[in-house]
């Protein structure tokens, strides 16, 4: 019993140092059938959390062996690419720059939002087995929810006190469509004035209808599929069934329902963009790329090249009917392949340019600026037609530092309650949609 004894010393140290995957478990589930009276509680233990984390890690899949799967944690970099999103919108509606700039950049917040909630909720079932959709849904309302509110709540009075009679029941309209997100339906049947003050809260709209469905299939789809690489898949091909969608309106749909407003603002229509973002998502998380020097160039490369692709998109006529399926499409590629890189690469040019601290600090608040800028900026145009463009950043961003700190990052506090993975998921609970969240 004392050569019995050692042999299980050993294999409880190569569980304890995670030197071996499940062969491990094997023959650890092997020498516990000969030795049961030698295991100790803690070995026992040991052997049941290894073999649960085998099952978790390696449930068929195809990802490197050599690496476990990135967890979540707060990549600088993106905060970044927010900024930068962001302020291509905010030109957008300054009337800057070409209108398909912004709503290229609507594109690239729907793709980097599906990536961040993706990458936590994959990583919570990988330490967990499951996923707390009560608690999902929870950290969502906290973060999105309050500064929307705000926003609602102070745009009512104002509303009231400066509209007739007809507009004021117009915007209450508006306002509840916005509360319960559903802005984007109202556009699509042609319910109202398509610029109104709150218009932009269709995407917000999209986002929060895409999570009701998503965290609960996604679900379903980690308990049913055999591995990460087969629901990588699934979600490729979800997200090429919204592509094939646009392309049915676009081609043989009748006019006014299946034009511009029913491509860009129904749910199925526009979420590829944040099923391609999901499937970036379950490749960092189940590490389905291999850590290698070739890669991290390649992604560089690629990540360059896509950067020049935005470029060229944003710069098409956003109307034209082949940006509909194609272009939008690519956007989200483009963006895909830019996250991918900044995850997989700690270092590099595009993360010097991103992690400029004017653009983090931009992204941080991109939330709060996406939820004010819009109306503030039709309010001001409305009072004065003249150069009002000033004024009109000068409020918003007032506005936004107001909500920032005194009404979002209170309830952030708040949200640590509901989270399974630690700290280091604050990026992934932070909103990038903005439309523009985003």
């Amino acid at each position: 019993m004392h050569g019995a004894g050692d042999l299980s010393r050993r294999l409880s140290r190569w569980i304890d140092y995670g030197q071996c995957g499940m062969l491990q478990s094997i023959l650890w589930t092997f020498s516990f059938c000969i030795l049961e009276s030698d295991i100790t509680q803690k070995m026992q233990q040991a052997m049941v959390d290894q073999i649960k984390t085998s099952a978790l890690d390696h449930k068929g899949d195809a990802a490197n062996p050599e690496v476990k799967y990135f967890r979540p944690r707060y990549v600088r970099s993106l905060d970044g690419i927010r900024g930068v999103l962001i302020l291509m919108v905010v030109q957008d509606h300054l009337d800057l720059l070409r209108h398909s700039v912004g709503f290229i950049g609507v594109n690239c917040f729907f793709v980097l939002s599906g990536f961040l909630i993706t990458w936590l909720l994959v990583s919570e079932w990988n330490d967990s087995g499951t996923i707390k959709l009560k608690d999902f849904y929870y950290r969502r309302a906290l973060r999105l929810f309050p500064a929307l509110f705000v926003m609602l709540a102070l745009f009512a009075p104002y509303t009231c006190l400066v509209s007739p009679p007809r507009t004021v029941a117009r915007d209450f309209h508006y306002i509840l469509w916005a509360l319960f997100y559903f802005t984007n339906w109202g556009q699509v049947l042609g319910c109202g004035d398509i610029a109104n003050h709150l218009a932009h809260t269709w995407s917000l709209s999209i986002e929060e209808q895409f999570y009701l469905l998503w965290a609960p299939m996604l679900l379903l789809l980690l308990h049913r599929t055999e591995s990460k690489t087969s629901l990588l898949w699934w979600t490729v091909l979800a997200a090429l069934c919204s592509v094939l969608i646009r392309a049915y309106c676009t081609f043989f749909g009748e006019a006014g329902f299946y034009g511009f407003w029913r491509v860009s603002r129904g749910l199925d229509a526009r979420a590829d963009s944040l099923l391609i973002g999901c499937a970036a998502g379950i490749i960092v998380t189940a590490q389905l790329l291999p850590r290698r020097r070739w890669l991290e160039w390649a992604l560089y490369l690629a990540a360059a090249i896509s950067i020049g692709g935005l470029i060229w998109v944003s710069w098409h006529e956003i109307y034209d009917s082949w940006m509909y399926y194609v272009g939008w499409f690519l956007a989200s590629l483009f963006t895909a392949i830019i996250i991918l890189h900044l995850v997989y690469s700690p270092r590099g040019m595009l993360h010097r340019i991103f992690e400029a601290s004017p653009l983090v600090y931009v992204g941080i608040i991109s939330y709060g600026l996406y939820i004010w800028h819009f109306p503030i900026f039709n309010i001001i145009h409305e009072r004065y037609p003249n150069h009002w463009q000033f004024t009109a950043v000068a409020a918003a961003l007032a506005a936004t530092l107001l909500s920032y700190y005194l009404v979002e990052r209170p309830c952030l506090r708040l949200k640590k309650k509901f989270s399974r993975i630690g700290q280091s998921v604050k990026q992934a609970e932070t909103p990038v949609l903005i439309p523009a969240d985003g």
